[in-house]
Formats: C-alpha cells, structure tokens, sequence
C-alpha cells in the first residue's frame, strides 16, 4: 500500500489581521445568513440574538485579545461600562463586544431602511 501524499500550500495560509471591523462584518454576515428571515418572521428577539452573537464573536485568548488591543489602540483607552472594575483583558474583550453590538445594530437598521 502507497502513503497518501498531502500537498500543502502555505502560501495560500491567512494570517488573521486582528482589525475589528473583520469581527463586525463577521458578525453581520452571519446575522444574514442565518437569522436575518427568521427575524423578520418574529421567531427571534432582536435584542436577544444581536447580543449573543456579539457574545460569540469576542475573541477569549489572551493572545487574541492582546493582538486586537495592538491593532485597534481604541480597545485600550476606553474604560467599558460593562466591566469597569474588570482587568485590563476584560475591559478589551468588554469593548470589542460593545463594538459588535453597536456594528450589528448599524447593519440590521441598514437593512431595514433598504427593504422600506
């Protein structure tokens, strides 16, 4: 019996680029695909699933967090509302959240202006 031979192409590998905005549009697409019908048939509270999936979407390694707070200084120098006695990883992730969240409800009035 011959070995199977696996062929790897790392130059096609993405490295992540830890922009925030990657989170939201992440976060957007998926309420699209996903969610956004069943939304408009009124089997989801709105509220509800915008804030799980901004839950979902934080990043909770610390290496990941940190890599987010270098690339996205903002991260830093707010101090959330959410956790403000929390330790520096938590204000970031606190914030990151609260950015998703406000990025989902942008996209969602968006696409509620669009359809009227």
């Amino acid at each position: 019996m011959e070995p199977i031979k696996v062929k790897v192409d790392l130059t096609k590998k993405e490295k992540p680029t830890y922009d925030i905005d990657d989170l939201i549009a992440d976060a957007c697409d998926t309420f699209d695909k996903d969610y956004w019908e069943d939304i408009k048939k009124g089997e989801y509270d709105l509220d509800d699933m915008i804030n799980e999936m901004a839950d979902s979407a934080v990043p909770i390694y610390y290496y990941d967090i940190a890599q987010y707070a270098a690339h996205n200084s903002h991260l830093m120098t707010f101090k959330s509302e959410l956790n403000p006695e929390g330790t520096p990883h938590d204000q970031i992730q606190s914030n990151i959240y609260s950015e998703i969240v406000d990025g989902l409800h942008a996209h969602i009035a968006k696409k509620e202006s669009e359809e009227l």
